[in-house]
């Protein structure tokens, strides 16, 4: 197969390009900035590349051509207010239109878990699943891969987490603390991703990848801590409220305010998976949490991860 990676800069775009290559697949990646992505690009291994930009939709029409499938990772995540909402819809959009002209048969958005049935999704949450909406519709071979936080060396979403323990002492988490979050390895979210987007028995779904565990947060900060090897004290906060907690998580850790807001606006519910859309899944194997982050934080040990079942079981 030939695939293309939009967004292929990325942590988790680079992730799928090496594992793509190994399989024998050719690679072309899109990038807004060919030469701030040079280094990246490299590390991936990706040689083809097109230079472009999904929100205008430069470049979308070449990058496609001859591709068999897509693997999309366009969001914005440090945007202050809903200038993030605009440019996603309008990529979306583009990318649709872009795909439809050249004929594309299959694809895979990379996206986050969906709020618990019946609550009301944080505008980012939103948006997410907004994009999802745009993409499966327009595209009839479009699959959506939703997840937890990856517990990668240079995940975004765990990286907070982690200069927090390191930076605090006493560690201040709100009432949603006691909220559980599902997390997984780069390994197994990269193999879901590809299964995804090149089994054509997958193709028009949406999925959950399956998970390393679902801890809550409390759980997750003390597990860190104890990879670490760090003492820390977790004091509950009787009052937090996502703006407050986004300000101090950027405080102490640098990350920007618009990324620790986005980050903050999840931890009002539990995001867990749906195990019937991580069912087709179900020949992955996740390593526990401890070694998901003793991997992330303390350096690589080979786990070994079997190919997804190709039976039916996810569902749009």
């Amino acid at each position: 197969m030939k695939a293309l990676i939009v967004g292929a800069g990325g942590y988790n775009g680079g992730n799928v390009a090496r594992l793509l290559a190994a399989r024998g697949h050719t690679v072309r990646g899109l990038v807004r900035d060919s030469a701030r992505a040079a280094s990246a690009l490299k590390e991936a291994g990706i040689d083809d590349v097109v230079q472009g930009d999904a929100i205008t939709g430069a470049g979308l029409h070449q990058a496609l051509t001859g591709v068999d499938t897509a693997f999309y990772f366009v969001h914005a995540l440090d945007a202050p207010d809903r200038r993030t909402d605009e440019r996603d819809l309008r990529a979306a959009r583009q990318f649709v239109r872009a795909a439809q002209t050249a004929g594309l048969r299959q694809g895979v958005f990379f996206t986050t878990l969906a709020p618990p049935r019946g609550a009301r999704p944080p505008i980012y949450q939103h948006n997410r699943l907004r994009v999802e909406e745009i993409l499966l519709d327009g595209i009839p071979g479009m699959s959506a891969v939703r997840a937890g936080m990856v517990l990668g060396a240079r995940s975004r979403g765990l990286l907070p987490y982690v200069k927090l323990v390191q930076r605090a002492p006493i560690v201040p988490l709100g009432p949603w603390c006691a909220n559980r979050i599902a997390v997984i390895d780069p390994a197994t979210v990269t193999e879901a991703i590809v299964a995804a987007g090149t089994d054509a028995a997958l193709a028009g779904r949406s999925l959950d990848a399956p998970v390393c565990a679902q801890p809550t947060h409390q759980e997750l900060v003390r597990a860190i801590a104890t990879t670490l090897g760090l003492r820390r004290l977790i004091v509950r906060s009787p009052i937090a409220t996502p703006r407050l907690d986004a300000a101090l998580i950027a405080a102490v850790t640098g990350e920007p305010y618009g990324f620790c807001r986005y980050l903050s606006s999840g931890n009002e519910h539990d995001y867990v998976i749906d195990p019937a859309r991580s069912e087709p899944f179900g020949g992955l194997n996740p390593p526990s949490l401890r070694e998901a982050l003793r991997h992330a934080l303390r350096g690589p040990r080979p786990h070994p991860v079997r190919e997804p079942n190709r039976g039916p079981g996810g569902r749009r």
